[in-house]
């Protein structure tokens, strides 16, 4: 018998979310990618699936900040315009807002729910990302493109199929921008207005511990973190390994009910007190790498680096 997804979820009694019975639209922006199926596509299907039938008045909306093959699209004001733009349409067609940012947008999310504080009435971060440095986000990244590009010349369009991604074009400029973006807006997480979800996969290199004690420490509203400990920085990919999150996701967001099979763990206000006061060792966070993914695809990587250093 499988074992059921498992989630860890902090208590806050005055944290509940309702079957909501406005015109409510949860709107979703995407995290770096190099495909145009934007990162929640499959949550939207499952929402559509299992709820929407029941929640008329509630739509789940994917905004794509930038198309991965067309670099015009990779400048980070060009995230905002884009977002903002989602959002007023929305105002003006008379809904309640939701938003959700996912990964590197988390951050941006945080600056437009400031913004729009009177019509977004809560935030949802999944997977952020706060920093580039210590999470080793720069050189993993790098690494990502080069060593994908390789692959590619050595194996053809499989590749790209195996790793769901379809261009390295312009890669380089993206990942910049991206940057830019991250630093510019994080500084909105202390501005936040309104109930905060925050949902980390275990796994996840990228959105690390330091990034989350970093985040809520400039939280000034009410929030609470929900770990997933199977998952990683790909935690909204697919419905068979995620349906769990979608379902924290889309109860947080319209009240949905739980009808996946999870096991449940409830920490209360200690044990996220004592989850602020990690420490950390003089090396930091682990530096991430993406070397179990390439070396899964191209098995003798690890020889062709060993042949390499011995020439050397």
């Amino acid at each position: 018998m499988a074992e059921k997804p498992q989630v860890i979820k902090e208590v806050n009694p005055s944290f509940h979310s309702a079957k909501t019975e406005k015109k409510t639209a949860l709107l979703c922006t995407n995290g770096f990618q190099n495909a145009d199926i934007h990162d929640a596509t499959n949550m939207i299907e499952y929402f559509k699936q299992n709820f929407a039938s029941d929640f008329s008045e509630c739509v789940v909306v994917p905004v794509q900040l930038f198309h991965p093959a067309d670099k015009k699209t990779h400048h980070a004001h060009l995230y905002e315009e884009i977002l903002e733009n989602a959002i007023k349409k929305y105002i003006a067609d008379g809904y309640d807002i939701i938003l959700m940012g996912y990964s590197f947008s988390a951050s941006l999310a945080a600056k437009l729910q400031y913004k729009y504080s009177k019509y977004i009435k809560k935030l949802i971060l999944v997977a952020p990302i706060y920093d580039t440095i210590v999470n080793g986000m720069i050189n993993g990244y790098i690494q990502y493109v080069i060593k994908f590009h390789k692959l590619c010349k050595k194996y053809g369009a499989r590749v790209a199929k195996a790793m769901g991604r379809n261009t390295t074009k312009g890669m380089i400029g993206l990942l910049l921008s991206i940057l830019k973006s991250i630093l510019c807006c994080r500084g909105y997480y202390k501005k936040i207005t309104c109930d905060t979800l925050i949902l980390r996969g275990d796994k996840d290199e990228l959105c690390n511990t330091h990034s989350i004690k970093k985040i809520r420490s400039h939280l000034k509203v009410k929030n609470v973190l929900y770990r997933y400990p199977s998952m990683d920085h790909g935690m909204l990919k697919t419905i068979r390994d995620n349906k769990v999150a979608y379902e924290d996701i889309l109860h947080f967001a319209f009240g949905t009910p739980f009808i996946a099979e999870t096991e449940a763990l409830a920490v209360d206000e200690r044990s996220k007190a004592e989850q602020m006061k990690i420490k950390y060792d003089v090396d930091g966070e682990p530096i991430p790498t993406f070397l179990e993914i390439f070396n899964q695809l191209d098995p003798h990587a690890e020889d062709e680096r060993k042949q390499d250093q011995e020439a050397l």
